[in-house]
């Protein structure tokens, strides 16, 4: 083989990868955009009248299929065709701009058609959706074959805002009226404008409020109302403030059976001294709100592996200047408790010792070593 051979042969060597590489993408592409078709695959369609407005508002109820769900086959992309069918079958879900593209605003001689009776076709309906335009998929066949629909003027009442969050509690709603907008078939299906409540849902927790104390929150105006949910009932406003004064929660008991007692006072006070508690540990009840109790039921069984903030501790705090006591004397008990837990029984006071430390030399402790820390420092001794 001469040189000249060696030298092409070497050249088509080097494009054979990219030779391969471009082949597999046109057979990739080619593959993707083969045309498919699906059937029998379910899918949801909402209609809406538009777009008139104040006395003119109407709204579109289907009669045929009632529900809005059709059975379609489609042809199109292979890939584009897949992810339909994926949708359709719920292995791949409707976002909202899938959702949104699945409606269609029926218009000018639409419209004039449905007043007079007749019937629209669904394959058209469904061709002119943008959920298939956009993906250049098109409906080959539907059933049912035609849409029956009709015409319901939208109606609109006022009434009353009620704040159902905290039962009894008087509440100052702002506003206190709201409209509501909904088809004259559904209000004379409810039996008038008395069947339909307007509630003011808070947009935070109202059990996890200070009871006693007066708060202005925002809340969700939604309208209730007996039946199916109906998305042609509108509230307007959509919000309203709510002013209340938040109750008392109903209160639990607790009964702690390990309470420890920390010794707390400043940290040259508890290196140079000696002081010893008898017990050591407290038996006693408190009482909350189910929802604290359980929390702090949670951190007692976690120990110290919980803040000390969330426990319940008893203290003894000994405050200069200090004189060395002769047998046991009484002193009182100072317990930290959680926020939302109120001591109910328990002892007040304990007994305690103070004596000279024999062993160590006196080491300062930091000035600004934290109370917990100065605690944990100090001998307490069960006698």
């Amino acid at each position: 083989m001469n040189i000249l051979t060696r030298s092409k042969l070497k050249e088509h060597l080097k494009l054979l990868p990219l030779t391969v590489l471009l082949t597999v993408l046109l057979w990739m592409y080619a593959d993707a955009n083969l045309t498919a078709v699906e059937s029998d695959l379910p899918i949801h369609v909402r209609l809406a009248a538009g777009p008139a407005t104040g006395p003119h508002a109407q709204s579109v109820q289907l009669i045929s299929p009632a529900d809005g769900e059709f059975e379609i086959t489609v042809q199109g992309p292979r890939n584009k065709v897949s992810r339909v069918r994926q949708q359709c079958e719920g292995r791949a879900v409707f976002t909202q701009q899938d959702r949104d593209n699945l409606s269609d605003v029926l218009t000018g001689s639409q419209l004039q058609a449905i007043r007079n009776g007749h019937p629209l076709e669904a394959i058209r309906v469904l061709n002119r959706l943008p959920y298939f335009r956009q993906r250049g998929v098109l409906v080959t066949a539907v059933r049912p074959k035609r849409i029956i629909c009709r015409i319901d003027p939208i109606v609109q009442i006022n009434r009353p805002i009620q704040f159902p969050a905290e039962h009894g509690v008087a509440a100052i709603i702002t506003p206190a009226v709201a409209t509501v907008s909904l088809p004259k078939s559904l209000l004379e299906s409810l039996g008038g404008p008395d069947q339909i409540s307007v509630i003011a849902q808070p947009l935070v927790d109202v059990t996890q409020l200070p009871p006693r104390t007066r708060q202005t929150l925002s809340a969700q105006l939604t309208a209730q109302f007996g039946g199916s949910p109906d998305n042609h009932v509108v509230v307007r406003p959509a919000t309203a403030m709510v002013s209340f004064t938040v109750p008392p929660q109903p209160q639990s008991r607790l009964f702690i059976g390990v309470v420890p007692i920390w010794v707390s006072g400043p940290p040259w006070l508890l290196n140079q001294y000696q002081i010893s508690v008898r017990p050591n540990t407290l038996r006693i009840t408190v009482s909350g709100a189910k929802q604290n109790l359980q929390v702090l039921r949670d951190n007692l069984i976690a120990g110290d592996a919980a803040p000390a903030a969330q426990r319940v501790i008893g203290f003894l705090d000994i405050t200069p200047p200090v004189a060395l006591t002769k047998g046991w004397q009484t002193h009182r008990i100072r317990y930290a408790l959680p926020k939302g837990i109120t001591l109910l029984d328990g002892p007040h006071h304990v007994l305690y010792k103070i004596s000279n430390r024999s062993a160590a030399p006196f080491t300062a402790a930091p000035a600004t070593a934290p109370a917990a820390k100065a605690n944990r420092a100090a001998t307490v001794k069960s006698q």
